[in-house]
């Protein structure tokens, strides 16, 4: 069948880190930890939070969290059109531009190792996890098919945008309110919207960038393009299912040579955790 199983090259794809990072990136992945399951992927995901929280914290304030956010790309147009406005919130479309062309190298990396709403949704739903709201696992099907409602969310954000003339988003976005909460009021309906969220994401590991992250669902049409995926020697594959248990998007892994799942992160936590070493980065395209 010339499966590839050269289990030296499977890491043949990815940046060269430093010692460091090397010695990290070794650290086998331990699912028992609330965090730093994946050492590497957590000090990066850390790094990005710190950055974050700096940047709110010192420069832009509570409104930094509008400033930086990657869903400036499709919002803020729609919101130019309707005001006749100048361009605004660069960075914001600077980091969406950004995200989408990593993620035609590599799957959704802006949401699996930089995103701060991810980190910490990820970090919730190890707690879930650790105290068993997660007995009952959501299909892998009905999770596939569950990626609608981002789209759904789009459009309804795109339309009420430019009908309104505001930042939609702003009345359910948790990054923003998370920062503006110790300055502002906060509505009934954005407080409402932060505890769905919070108590998804606790229930449903990722459960908010799964089915509800704009950016995330915009991301996600661009995966197929992507030119790296990850790949399973079937040859070495027992059909354990510790790929699945290990993926933080609920995606099925076990008999597929390559994995095509929009919902993929580029995390590593599968690669990582499979015993057999079966997994690992290939070309989603061969010629």
């Amino acid at each position: 069948m010339g499966y590839k199983n050269n289990i030296d090259n499977k890491n043949k794809y990815l940046p060269k880190p430093t010692f460091i990072l090397i010695i990290m990136n070794n650290m086998n992945y331990n699912p028992r930890r609330l965090f730093f399951n994946n050492p590497l992927r957590s000090v990066i995901q850390l790094l990005f939070v710190v950055i974050f929280v700096v940047i709110v914290r010192y420069f832009w304030g509570f409104a930094g969290a509008h400033y930086v956010c990657p869903w400036a790309l499709a919002e803020v147009p729609v919101l130019m059109i309707k005001l006749k406005t100048r361009l605004f919130f660069i960075w914001g479309i600077i980091i969406g531009i950004a995200g989408i062309a990593v993620t035609l190298v590599y799957p959704r990396v802006f949401c699996g190792w930089i995103c701060p709403l991810g980190t910490l949704f990820e970090f919730l739903g190890n707690c879930g996890q650790k105290i068993g709201i997660h007995s009952h696992r959501i299909p892998h099907w009905l999770n596939e098919k569950m990626r609608i409602f981002s789209f759904g969310i789009i459009i309804i954000l795109l339309v009420l945008t430019y009908f309104k003339g505001l930042l939609i988003c702003q009345f359910a976005c948790p990054a923003f309110w998370l920062c503006a909460m110790w300055k502002l009021s906060i509505p009934i309906v954005a407080i409402g919207f932060l505890i769905l969220w919070l108590l998804l994401s606790v229930r449903v590991k990722r459960g908010f960038c799964r089915y509800v992250c704009p950016y995330g669902g915009l991301t996600s049409l661009f995966v197929p393009l992507s030119h790296f995926a990850v790949k399973m020697n079937l040859e070495l594959c027992n059909n354990c299912g510790l790929c699945n248990k290990a993926c933080p998007m609920g995606i099925d892994l076990t008999g597929n040579i390559t994995v095509r799942s929009e919902h993929c992160i580029a995390c590593n936590d599968c690669i990582k955790y499979c015993p057999k070493q079966s997994l690992y980065w290939g070309k989603r395209r061969k010629n």
